[in-house]
């Protein structure tokens, strides 16, 4: 893995950002890495404006990785949870599909909980993964992340049916322990 800088994204960021979780979660070009949903849900992983609100938010922190020839590979959200003070939920993660397996994912992941700790004295992060994705769950156990046994449909939080292409999916919680990583 070559030289990664991480650091807060700013407005500047935003499209590439946008275009970045798009080729990692939607579409033929997301096929090159293990996190594509292309076929699973249809439409935009994130728009231009919900990054923008991420970036407006006090209760967001957006990370991004860049190489070493400063183009963003990597990107992860934490979002301070008001009702649950010490927690932190990660979202927003995608590594360029052409460099998945390769460790950015695992560094992005330790800068985003070290983050968490440092910006918010979070002591828990949450994160959900789509029902049956066992290779993402199995990547997020090794970073020390358990099932909570908490999970939600996804017909419940987002609008559009078509959106799942027919699939009753669900989303399963998981949960880690920042003060003993």
């Amino acid at each position: 893995m070559s030289a990664l800088t991480i650091r807060l994204a700013t407005p500047t960021d935003r499209d590439a950002i946008v275009t970045l979780m798009q080729r990692a979660y939607r579409g033929e070009e997301s096929r090159q890495g293990w996190t594509s949903e292309a076929d699973l849900i249809d439409g935009e992983r994130i728009t231009p404006e919900a990054i923008d609100q991420v970036l407006q938010s006090p209760h967001h922190r957006l990370l991004i990785a860049k190489n070493g020839e400063g183009k963003l590979i990597g990107c992860a959200d934490i979002e301070h949870l008001t009702e649950a003070p010490d927690t932190c939920s990660f979202g927003k993660f995608a590594v360029e599909p052409s460099l998945q397996g390769g460790g950015v994912g695992k560094v992005l992941m330790q800068a985003a909980e070290a983050e968490a700790c440092r910006s918010f004295a979070a002591t828990r992060m949450i994160m959900t993964v789509i029902e049956g994705r066992d290779e993402l769950i199995a990547f997020y156990a090794r970073r020390g992340f358990a099932p909570t046994g908490q999970s939600v449909s996804m017909a419940d939080i987002h609008s559009d049916p078509n959106m799942t292409r027919g699939h009753d999916l669900i989303l399963l919680e998981f949960a880690k322990d920042l003060a003993k990583a």
